[in-house]
């Protein structure tokens, strides 16, 4: 019977390289290439759940710079070593990974079906963090789609999965930066500001004690959203009245692990911002970057959207 779980040390070395990687410590092309050894190792010894965990880092990986199409490539493959060995919770990761790679790409009504797919493997399992992480993620998809009341159900019942997970897990404080970004949109949205506030406040205090590339990023872009509708409350000193700084060091925590995708989206948001205080010329000039940058990665919704605002500002 074939092993259906990586093999520990295998697990480990995998993590250690996308955790570098995540870190700034290790190069991308280094990174990808330790990768590649690590899959080539595996078949070599015939670990058919070895070869899928590398396979899957490699889709995670891929998936942060926006390469989206390899990404789903990969998860498949991983998902189809993890079914061979009868690893349902690992094949419905790879499902819910490619259900995100959907949503980057436009395509909801796939994304959706993903997530739904994943979230009932998860909810059999018992499996509360990637529950977690999949209604998250379908609540983002449902924001996307303007869906906002479906939407604010999905995200706050992922916040409160998420706040119910041991802090000694390794992704949390990234949903919880992640789902409180949304939120913080979503309260603006409906012109909630006192809520739109706390979101933004809960995902910053997350980034405080886990300061790494993605919790900076989504957490200084909610501070850049609700600061460009809402001044900082009288009572909260440690910020300041000025939403480019917030996106300006978003833009560069997302930098730093080359996530072009949310390097995009930070563009766009931070150009709405510059139009709402008129600084035509300069939200232009991101928007055409943002616009580049979605179209190359074949992110079609976000490009759509981004044309859409430029051809309002032109």
């Amino acid at each position: 019977m074939l092993e259906n779980e990586p093999t520990a040390d295998f697990q480990a070395k995998c993590l250690d390289v996308t955790d570098q990687w995540e870190a700034g410590r290790m190069p991308y092309e280094v990174a990808r290439e330790a990768l590649n050894v690590l899959v080539k190792e595996a078949s070599q010894r015939g670990h058919t759940a070895d070869v899928g965990r590398a396979e899957q880092a490699i889709g995670y990986m891929e998936g942060v710079r926006g390469n989206l199409n390899i990404s789903i490539n990969y998860f498949e493959r991983a998902r189809a070593a993890y079914s061979q060995v009868g690893n349902t919770i690992r094949a419905a990761v790879c499902d819910m990974n490619i259900g995100e790679s959907f949503r980057n790409k436009g395509d909801f009504k796939r994304a959706l079906a993903l997530y739904g797919k994943a979230y009932e493997a998860f909810k059999e399992a018992g499996d509360i963090e990637n529950q977690a992480f999949a209604i998250c993620y379908r609540g983002q998809a449902w924001l996307n789609m303007e869906r906002v009341d479906t939407a604010h159900d999905d995200l706050m019942n992922g916040l409160a999965l998420a706040e119910q997970l041991p802090v000694s897990v390794v992704d949390r404080s990234i949903l919880l930066c992640e789902v409180n970004l949304a939120l913080t949109r979503l309260f603006i949205q409906r012109e909630r500001y006192g809520m739109a506030w706390e979101a933004a406040i809960r995902a910053y205090s997350t980034a405080q004690e886990n300061p790494r590339a993605f919790e900076k990023g989504y957490s200084n872009r909610a501070l850049g959203e609700i600061i460009s509708v809402s001044s900082v409350p009288p009572m909260e000193k440690r910020f300041v009245n000025d939403p480019n700084v917030y996106y300006q060091a978003a833009n560069d925590a997302f930098l730093e692990i080359k996530a072009e995708g949310e390097v995009a989206r930070t563009m766009y948001a931070h150009a709405l911002s510059l139009l709402r205080s008129g600084r035509r010329m300069m939200a232009a000039r991101k928007l055409q970057l943002a616009m580049i940058i979605f179209t190359r990665l074949g992110m079609v919704d976000d490009a759509a959207r981004a044309a859409e605002t430029q051809l309002e500002v032109l």
